[in-house]
């Protein structure tokens, strides 16, 4: 995989901020307080929490490393703006900190945008009869699959921020944290579940921005409602 400027920018600032750390740790907790201060925009329900795990978070690290984590978090912001893809996931392939041993591995992109434009090759033809598209993903790691889904609509005009709604699934809190960040900035509808889809344990549900504020969870309810029993 050959990195761009501003993933190896990325890459650079996290390891700037290892110290006594080793890197999953920081990247883990690079993810975290990203995605901690996105939801606390958005959901009151565990606010103080959180914040209370964020605060130590700065703590630990002091302000130079919190500026770094900001500094990488803009450049993230940057590169989906420009050019949408798995940045997140990219970034924590080119750290080399996936463990093998615990299953994680993230489908390169280019694999994902195959997949999605096989798989919603009909997409414009499905929405004739249904308000909007629902995206399942059980695991969902960085959230290359959802974000290739999303892409491939747009390429067809299609608005997926109101025609698409993903619900995914991960047990790793990494994967849950970096599909949240990434589907929050990309403005993708969607509840991220901490959750063992085989187990069907659940431990916790972040829904992004665009989830809240543009009212799916009674769009959800809706449907719901009107679907055949």
């Amino acid at each position: 995989m050959v990195m761009d400027r501003g993933t190896k920018t990325i890459v650079k600032l996290l390891k700037a901020n290892t110290g006594a750390s080793d890197m999953r740790r920081v990247f883990a907790d690079f993810c975290e307080v990203s995605a901690v201060a996105l939801r606390n925009r958005v959901d009151p329900v565990g606010f103080q929490e959180r914040e209370d795990e964020y605060e130590k978070t700065r703590e630990r690290y002091g302000e130079a490393a919190m500026n770094r984590f900001a500094e990488a978090l803009a450049l993230v912001v940057l590169e989906l703006d420009q050019d949408p893809r798995d940045v997140l996931g990219e970034t924590y392939m080119q750290l080399e900190i996936a463990s093998k041993d615990q299953g994680q591995f993230f489908t390169p992109y280019s694999v994902a945008q195959l997949m999605a434009s096989m798989q919603l090759a009909d997409a414009a033809q499905l929405l004739e009869t249904q308000p909007f598209i629902s995206v399942a993903e059980p695991a969902c790691g960085a959230g290359a699959m959802v974000i290739a889904v999303a892409q491939h609509l747009a390429s067809q005009g299609i608005d997926y921020t109101r025609r698409m709604h993903v619900t995914a699934n991960d047990l790793s809190l990494i994967a849950v944290h970096m599909s949240y960040v990434q589907f929050s900035l990309l403005g993708i509808p969607a509840l991220v579940h901490r959750a063992n889809t085989l187990t069907l344990e659940h431990f916790d549900t972040w829904a992004t921005p665009a989830h809240v504020l543009d009212g799916w969870s009674a769009r959800l309810r809706e449907r719901t409602a009107t679907s055949p029993a």
